[in-house]
């Protein structure tokens, strides 16, 4: 039950606030601010209501003492019929100011609305505290990485767009955060748009928003993510994705800083800052005709390119370590580090599926060995993949593990299967799983799993890839 504290000097005026809210509130009472700061040093209150007219310390300086004092939000209640005054009150830090006598309905509508408004904002605080990112987050002391962060600090500085590109699995929306958090725009929102999990036919109005009739099943008002992200970041995850028809609003929207809704002939004016993400290389896209030639120059204004973890095998040590103390205490495991041989097993992969693979990894050792206080070479050789390629698969294993690790474990082996079968071309593997080359390739880097083998695509390999992610293309269109 929430906490309301009433601050006022009269009596009657204290009684009716507990006769109308002890229903629903705890109700605390005090004439005058001594009493109340009383109250606050020993009580948490949800919601406070002030009079701005009693003896001693009262008005706006109580007000302003009050908001240093306590985050609860305050409810100005008084006689007081003044403009300027409300004015100020609300300046000074009062969520709502409400004159006496007051309706019973309209008070304790202000209190519902008010706590509902105040944790909303709680709960957006925490996420935003729960997603920021620091370059200090960032794992590892190579100097490909500190050349990758000294970029990264630059772009922070400006608003110019950025496009980071990486294969999966590197980290690029972990950067793309940490520069929105480093900038100005750290109070803003940081909106994230996975190109590759949205159907091509909703995509313009999951980025545009919609207007009310728009379309048959349009039956209100939607904002896109665009709109969402003003006065933030937009992030467009894996943007060589995103639908050749998309492309040229998307383009539209980053040059003049304004966008239309579908079905609405009035634009937006909107301060988005962009940051763009892909494994794919883009210039090979446009070449293709899959990806717009304008949109790739507008987007590449800062462009960062992630090394895969191969080419940064010093950082796999320090990334092993972050990564067993982040999870160990999640999985009950006891394992405090790693033997120098288990390390010297781990630098030794190469790591098709980067960064995101290694926490894999990490956390699959930590299950099978919660008992061990330190992770040996043998431990990480049993559960290691050999050469990026799925290995047997062994139904035994999946007992007694959670539904939702053996689930992961079991789409990991059966796409890792239809990869090899396709050659890696994805519109054929999807094809053999029954799905779409979206959502497989969104299930893939979920699961860590890298776009091509390890050892390097023949040339010929390459023209399908593109060939066939243009045939997808014309099939969605």
């Amino acid at each position: 039950m929430p906490t309301v504290l009433a601050i006022d000097d009269e009596r009657s005026v204290r009684e009716s606030y507990r006769l109308i809210l002890s229903e629903n509130y705890r109700v605390l009472l005090a004439e005058h601010a001594d009493a109340a700061f009383r109250v606050l040093d020993t009580t948490h209150v949800d919601l406070i209501l002030l009079d701005l007219m009693m003896p001693g310390l009262s008005g706006i300086p109580l007000l302003k003492k009050l908001r240093s004092y306590t985050d609860a939000p305050i409810v100005i209640v008084t006689a007081l019929r003044s403009v300027p005054t409300a004015v100020e009150a609300m300046k000074s830090g009062a969520r709502e100011f409400l004159i006496k006598p007051f309706d019973v309905e309209e008070l304790q509508s202000v209190i519902e609305r008010t706590l509902k408004e105040e944790q909303l904002s709680r709960e957006l605080r925490a996420r935003r505290a729960s997603e920021a990112c620091t370059f200090e987050d960032i794992v590892g002391n190579s100097p490909a990485l500190k050349e990758v962060l000294g970029l990264a600090r630059r772009a922070a500085d400006v608003d110019s767009t950025v496009l980071i590109t990486g294969e999966s699995g590197t980290g690029k929306d972990l950067l793309a955060r940490a520069i929105h958090y480093a900038g100005r725009r750290s109070n803003g929102p940081f909106v994230t748009v996975s190109c590759c999990a949205i159907p091509a036919t909703l995509f313009e109005s999951e980025l545009f928003g919609y207007e009310k009739g728009a379309f048959t099943d349009a039956r209100e008002r939607h904002i896109g993510r665009i709109q969402i992200a003003d006065k933030g970041t937009l992030f467009l995850d894996e943007i060589g994705e995103m639908p050749r028809e998309t492309q040229a609003k998307l383009l539209r929207a980053v040059q003049e800083r304004q966008i239309f809704p579908v079905g609405s002939t009035k634009s937006i004016e909107l301060d988005v800052r962009y940051i763009c993400a892909t494994n794919r290389n883009l210039e090979e896209a446009v070449a293709a005709g899959i990806f717009r030639e304008d949109l790739y120059y507008r987007i590449n204004v800062l462009a960062i390119e992630i090394p895969p973890l191969r080419r940064r095998r010093e950082d796999i040590p320090l990334l092993a370590q972050h990564f067993l103390e982040k999870h160990a205490p999640r999985v009950h495991a006891r394992a405090k580090g790693f033997r120098s041989d288990a390390l010297a097993a781990l630098a030794a992969y190469d790591w098709p599926g980067n960064v995101r693979e290694l926490e894999n990894l990490i956390e699959r050792v930590l299950v099978h060995h919660n008992d061990v206080e330190v992770i040996s070479e043998t431990q990480v050789k049993t559960l290691l993949p050999t050469n990026g390629h799925s290995q047997p698969f062994v139904w035994s294993e999946l007992e007694g593990l959670p539904l939702e690790e053996a689930t992961r474990r079991l789409e990991r082996h059966l796409i890792l299967r239809a990869l090899q079968r396709a050659n890696y071309v994805q519109l054929r593997a999807a094809e053999l799983l029954g799905t779409t080359r979206r959502i497989l390739k969104y299930k893939m880097d979920q699961l860590g799993i890298a776009d091509k083998p390890p050892d390097e695509v023949r040339e010929n390999d390459k023209n399908s890839v593109a060939f066939f992610s243009h045939e997808e293309r014309k099939k969605e269109r």
